[in-house]
């Protein structure tokens, strides 16, 4: 054999390569259900259990505003009361400002992202900065507990 041929022996990876953490990418959902600011609460709901998410990124123009969560709205419908009720709230008034995150972003800064903002889903974005996907706290427990299997 040449010294110029390719050895056949499989190698293992390096060591560093075996403790990467996955990205968002790799976890995050595409399938993104999104709503607009004007719409009313309930509407959000319906739309929520009919398409089984509990999150939605409120979009305004093409352009990703926030995110309303299941608790969000339900908070909203159970805080509001008077003559008009909660037909009057709109998602915009319950919806939270959020930066999505590149798709790059690791796991374990994701989680990290989660929990000092109180938050259990981030929106991902791609390099031009378009919304590509979600990723939720469900996401995270399902991805370590297929890690430690």
């Amino acid at each position: 054999m040449s010294s110029e041929t390719a050895d056949p022996t499989p190698r293992p990876a390096p060591p560093e390569t075996l403790d990467e953490v996955p990205q968002v990418r790799a976890l995050m959902s595409t399938r993104v259900v999104a709503i607009v600011p004007s719409a009313p609460l309930m509407t959000a709901l319906r739309l929520m259990v009919a398409r089984a998410v509990r999150h939605l990124p409120v979009m305004d123009g093409g352009q990703c505003v926030g995110i309303v969560t299941e608790t969000d709205l339900l908070r909203g419908l159970a805080a509001r009361t008077g003559p008009a009720g909660a037909a009057a709230l709109h998602v915009a008034d319950v919806a939270r400002a959020v930066t999505a995150v590149p798709e790059s972003v690791p796991l374990d800064e994701a989680a990290t992202l989660m929990e000092r903002g109180g938050l259990d889903a981030l929106l991902v974005a791609d390099g031009d900065g378009a919304l590509v996907g979600i990723v939720t706290a469900t996401d995270l427990i399902h991805a370590l507990a297929r890690h430690r299997h």
